[in-house]
């Protein structure tokens, strides 16, 4: 994002015909050994004409054109690749998804992006969001030592950690709920395991609260008044865990057209991990699904390099500025649209679940299939109306 950031145009893809991704597959071959033959390719396009994407971004080289190969799964294709049974270089196309069917996995095949890395994966967001917008795991290999120190970074973990059968070069990133969208048992989580949720209980909050002072008061000597500013019942807070461990939070707070994120903090015991990658992506995520464009934030000056990797940079002309003892800019972000940002028209049922967990049934989900027990006005037993619903207080609510 920050590669494209201000060119006013962002990197779509369409899907290439047989010729022109023969052509590509031709070019990628000198680049990139042990591609699959021709006619497996011409195979698996006669199958579903969307599986070869070719990027268009602004500035991008016409002689060596970028492209994204890869294969929606059906269920029984993500089993058989988390169990070592899937081939992906001869594929069993009956475990490959035709154009319209909502995959229950996806795997990359592969990525052929020189010198264009960033539009690729800019370009795959509302790919992946289109083929499976309830979301599935995304499973690849890394052919090179490049994708080797990339794919880590973005938050891709060994399939192992996952499901136990899976091949030891196996890649995948999954959902944001953590649940596979398909009936296999996962292995034990690998110790380091890292987690990310919105705090939506006063434990939570203790837990955000807890690493927060002992990142800023007990390290940086803030002062309490400081850094508990009156704020924190007025936003949305993230919690990360390692192993079950509150390891790091986040802050969100809302204006009229811009989000503001803040507060991030990380235990210092942990901050050789890659938890507040994990937090600032999931809080952009969140945030761009609520349909914000904008984002604003502070950084101490020795730390915009971290937030220019999500986008962010200086706001041109403002100065820097001190409190707490500490140096900071300012900074903002264009958010990418979501496709599936929530909106008025969306399901009533989805606008009522537990925030961040919008494409899961919540608890007033259950209610959807019975049949209200009253007529409005009429007032049955209190004790029974309260415990039915207890959203609804005397006087009506709505939620």
């Amino acid at each position: 994002m920050k590669a494209v950031a201000g060119t006013g145009e962002l990197p779509t893809s369409r899907a290439a015909g047989l010729e022109e991704a023969l052509r590509a597959l031709a070019i990628a071959r000198e680049h990139v050994d042990g591609l699959v033959p021709d006619e497996i390719v011409a195979r698996a396009l006669a199958h579903n004409r969307e599986i070869i994407q070719f990027v268009e971004a602004p500035g991008a080289r016409p002689d060596c054109q970028a492209f994204l190969a890869f294969l929606p799964l059906t269920a029984q294709g993500a089993k058989a690749l988390v169990e070592g049974r899937f081939n992906a270089s001869d594929p069993d196309l009956s475990l490959v998804c035709r154009p319209g069917e909502q995959p229950s996995a996806i795997y990359i095949w592969l990525i052929f992006a020189p010198h264009a890395l960033v539009p690729v994966l800019c370009a795959l967001a509302p790919l992946l969001g289109r083929l499976a917008p309830q979301g599935c795991p995304l499973f690849t290999r890394a052919a090179t030592g490049h994708t080797t120190r990339l794919f880590p970074r973005m938050g891709f973990a060994p399939a192992r950690s996952y499901y136990e059968a899976a091949g030891a070069d196996l890649l995948v990133l999954p959902p944001r709920s953590g649940c596979p969208a398909f009936e296999v048992a996962p292995a034990d989580k690998a110790p380091g395991q890292i987690a990310v949720r919105v705090a939506r209980t006063m434990e939570d909050m203790m837990k955000c609260f807890s690493v927060r002072a002992a990142t800023y008061m007990s390290e940086q000597e803030c002062p309490f008044d400081e850094e508990f500013d009156g704020n924190d019942f007025c936003a949305t807070h993230f919690i990360g865990e390692i192993d079950g461990e509150p390891a790091g939070c986040l802050r969100v707070r809302y204006f009229a057209d811009f989000v503001k994120l803040e507060r991030l903090a990380v235990r210092q015991e942990f901050r050789t991990s890659r938890l507040s990658f994990r937090l600032v992506r999931d809080a952009v995520t969140y945030c761009r699904r609520k349909g914000y464009s904008r984002a604003y934030g502070h950084s101490r000056s020795d730390l915009t390099r971290f937030w220019g990797l999500f986008g962010f940079k200086a706001i041109p002309g403002r100065p820097s500025f001190v409190f707490s003892d500490v140096e900071y800019v300012e900074l903002e972000a264009a958010l990418a649209p979501q496709d599936a940002r929530l909106d008025i028209g969306e399901d009533p049922y989805v606008l009522i679940r537990p925030e961040g967990e919008w494409d899961r049934p919540g608890p007033l989900d259950r209610s959807r299939c019975r049949a209200p027990s009253r007529q409005p006005g009429s007032r049955p037993n209190r004790r029974r109306e309260e415990s039915d619903h207890p959203q609804l207080q005397s006087g009506g609510a709505t939620a």
